[in-house]
C-alpha cells in the first residue's frame, strides 16, 4: 500500500489530464473548463504533506495537454506549474473550516484562470474576450465539489495504516 501514496496523486493528474483532452461534445468556447480539472487536482495534492506530486509530473502533464491538444508547445505547463506556485502559497495559511478551504481553493482557480488568459492574450499579442475564462473558472469552482471529494477517497485509500504502538504501563 505504500507505492499507493506515490502513484494516487500522479495517476489521478493523468487521468484528469486525459480527461481534459477529450470535447465531451462541449462547444469550443465552453471547452477551457476541461483544462481546469487537472488544476484542482494539482492543488489538492500539494496541500497534501503526505502525497508526492513532484514539479516534473504537474509539467509532463501541462505538456501533454498542449501536444494532444495541438496548442502551443508550454502553454499549459506554465499555467500548471503556476498552479503549483499557487497551492505552495496556500499551503502555508491554514484554515481549519471545509468552507474555507474551499473559498482558498476557489481562489486559487481564479488566479490560475487569470493567469492563463494573461499568457494566452500575451501569446496572441491582443486582450482575448475574458467572458469565457470566467465562466470556466466558476464552472471549475463548482466542478471541485465533486473532485475534491474524489481525491479524498483516493488519499483515504492510498495512506497507509497506522501502526499500533504498545507500551508497557507503570502499573
Amino acid at each position: 500500500m505504500m507505492w499507493l501514496r506515490f502513484l494516487m496523486p500522479v495517476i489521478s493528474v493523468v487521468v484528469l489530464t486525459l480527461a481534459a483532452v477529450l470535447p465531451w461534445g462541449l462547444a469550443a468556447e465552453d471547452r477551457f473548463v476541461l483544462p481546469l480539472l487537472p488544476v484542482i487536482a494539482i492543488y489538492r495534492w500539494t496541500l497534501d504533506a503526505d502525497a508526492w506530486l513532484p514539479e516534473w509530473v504537474v509539467f509532463l502533464a501541462g505538456l501533454t495537454l498542449d501536444v494532444l491538444t495541438q496548442g502551443p508547445l508550454g502553454y499549459w505547463a506554465l499555467v500548471y506549474l503556476f498552479a503549483y506556485a499557487v497551492a505552495l502559497f496556500a499551503s502555508r495559511v491554514r484554515i481549519d473550516t471545509v468552507f474555507g478551504r474551499m473559498a482558498l481553493l476557489a481562489g486559487a482557480i481564479g488566479l490560475v484562470t487569470a493567469f492563463a488568459w494573461l499568457l494566452a492574450s500575451l501569446y496572441f499579442l491582443q486582450m482575448l474576450n475574458w467572458a469565457p475564462y470566467a465562466r470556466s473558472a466558476i464552472v471549475a469552482m463548482f466542478a471541485a465539489i465533486l473532485v475534491v471529494p474524489v481525491l479524498d477517497i483516493l488519499r483515504s485509500v492510498s495512506k497507509p495504516p497506522r501502526g499500533i504502538r504498545l507500551t508497557r504501563g507503570s502499573g
